[in-house]
Parts: C-alpha cells; sequence; structure tokens
C-alpha cells in the first residue's frame, strides 16, 4: 500500500492531488532511491541545507548584535568617567559657581545634573566635601537645573537671600553664595 501510495496516477495529477510519503533515514541508499520516482523527494537534500542555513543566520546575527553593542558603548574624553549614558569629568581645582559653569562649558559640557537621590548618593561617595552642580536659584522663582529641568528633590536649606547656588551636602542640598570656591562636576552625553 505505501509503494502505491508515493506513485502518482494520472487521474490523481489531473485533479492536481499529490501525495508523497516521506521517510527520514540514515541509510544513503535510500535517499539515492527517492531521486528515482516521478516525485522529487527533497527532504534528504533540504534538511542539511535548512540546518546550515539557520546556522550560518544565528551566527551572523550574533556577529551583528555583538558589533552594535561594541559601537554602542560609551565612549568619553580620556580622564572622564561614563555613567548611564553619560561622561563625567570631577575637577581637582576650586573655582565660583560661574567659573565652574564656564570650565564645564569650555568642555562643552554643563556643570551635573543629579536626576535621582541613588544618583546623588553615587556621586556624593566619589567627591567627598562640597561641589558645585547645575542646580540655582536664578531669579529668586525656583530651583532649576543647567538643563532647564524643575528641582524636584528634596527641599533646598538657604540661610541667605543671596544663596542661589547649590553644593550636594551629607544628607540634602545647601544653597551657597555663588562666589563660594569649590570643586565641580562637569557632565555631557555619551558618543
Amino acid at each position: 500500500m505505501e509503494g502505491s501510495r508515493s506513485e502518482t496516477s494520472a487521474a490523481e495529477v489531473s485533479e492536481e492531488r499529490i501525495y508523497t510519503s516521506v521517510k527520514f533515514s540514515d541509510s544513503s541508499a535510500e535517499g539515492q532511491s527517492c531521486m528515482g520516482k516521478r516525485a522529487p523527494c527533497l527532504w534528504p537534500g533540504v534538511v542539511p541545507g535548512l540546518a546550515t542555513g539557520f546556522g550560518i543566520l544565528s551566527i551572523s546575527l550574533a556577529v551583528a548584535l555583538i558589533w552594535k553593542m561594541s559601537n554602542s558603548h560609551l565612549h568619553c574624553p580620556e580622564q572622564w568617567v561614563a555613567y548611564r549614558g553619560s561622561c563625567y569629568s570631577f575637577s581637582k581645582e576650586k573655582k565660583d559657581w560661574h567659573s565652574s559653569r564656564e570650565s564645564c562649558r569650555a568642555r562643552e559640557a554643563h556643570l551635573l545634573v543629579i536626576s535621582d537621590t541613588w544618583e546623588m548618593d553615587l556621586f556624593k561617595s566619589i567627591q567627598t566635601g562640597c561641589f558645585w552642580t547645575g542646580l540655582r536659584n536664578k531669579t529668586g522663582s525656583g530651583w532649576n537645573w543647567e538643563d532647564g529641568s524643575i528641582f524636584s528633590g528634596k527641599k533646598v536649606l538657604s540661610n541667605s537671600p543671596v544663596q542661589h547656588c547649590v553644593v550636594p551636602m551629607k544628607d540634602h542640598f545647601q544653597a551657597s553664595s555663588c562666589a563660594f570656591h569649590a570643586p565641580w562636576i562637569c557632565e555631557k552625553s555619551c558618543r
């Protein structure tokens, strides 16, 4: 019965029905016997080709992904530190807030903008003591970061109406006179 099923009659061809019997075997003689029949048996030649094709495709995708990831690594200038898509430079000298900001601008950067408490804790652990950030109150209307975003963290402690710039302290932000000399942190986007 199996032999009659794999052979196609003229009536079945005219009705456009094709029956194929597929057997997988380790014997190369059976794969060769398939070639002599009217309907070609493609599986012995196709399966290894498909496996090879999928293997090559998988390797190609893996290489492309690795290449993409290597090109997406954070690239910062020498002596800058990469973190969360930004590059940071820590000054060793001390300047007033305005001079610190100009120093960052000369390096195509801005003073540090802190986005969350975890980031705040990280920078306080790296830079001991106070340091200039990009947070200040320009017009007395509220605290804003250098990038234009509004400060939404803890309250900024101030003890004088002339304190318009901010340094982070142990557990809070402290307003300070912008003329005070302190180290600073510059920030810019990674390339």
